[in-house]
């Protein structure tokens, strides 16, 4: 398989394992309810545990960070290059965010970030934990928080990666895809207001 065709097969294989509505399918089976039209609408873990119940947010947090996870671990299984985990983790958060399944409608991408970033390597799992908590604590609003937090993850991998371009891409294709999806959070912040989930 040629480059071009292997990327375009790991980027599929992640993009549709990040597509996986979690928060849809629990809020449905423990509640009835469309969450796309529950609470904020945001197809993620935050919203389901404020506006569907305890349980699903909980079962909905652990498999948005499932999905990120099961995508590194089978391109480090799997994959016949460095890039590949990289690669399949960048694209289940882009659907997470844009869920195929859901007509391009998804989460923020905070989870999967997380459980792809536990597998891929481990600190920086806690140092975006870290920052979500720092960003919150700065500007004293979780969402916002979380969005700076996602932007300042470009470096951060970047750096952790020793600027190799696999992982400055990757970086720089979670980083933008959780900052796209904080944009009415800023907005929010920005106007005085505050955004749930």
């Amino acid at each position: 398989m040629d480059l071009g065709a292997n990327l375009l097969f790991w980027v599929a294989v992640g993009y549709l394992l990040g597509s996986f509505p979690s928060g849809y399918v629990f809020g449905r089976l423990f509640a009835g309810r469309d969450i796309r039209v529950t609470g904020s609408g945001n197809v993620g873990g935050m919203n389901a545990f404020r506006n569907i119940g305890r349980v699903a947010g909980v079962l909905t947090g652990l498999f948005d960070a499932g999905k990120g996870a099961l995508a590194v671990w089978l391109g480090l299984r799997y994959g016949a290059a460095d890039w590949v985990p990289l690669a399949a983790a960048a694209a289940a958060v882009v659907g997470h965010n844009w869920m195929l399944f859901l007509g391009f409608r998804g989460g923020k991408g905070l989870g999967t970030t997380l459980g792809a970033l536990l597998v891929l390597r481990p600190v920086l799992a806690a140092v975006f934990l870290a920052l979500i908590g720092l960003g919150a604590l700065l500007v004293r609003d979780t969402n916002t928080g979380a969005g700076l937090a996602g932007i300042t993850l470009f470096p951060v991998m970047w750096w952790s990666g020793g600027g190799a371009p696999a992982w400055t891409a990757a970086g720089a294709v979670i980083a933008l895809a959780i900052a796209v999806k904080h944009v009415r959070d800023f907005r929010a912040y920005r106007d005085g207001r505050r955004r749930l989930a």
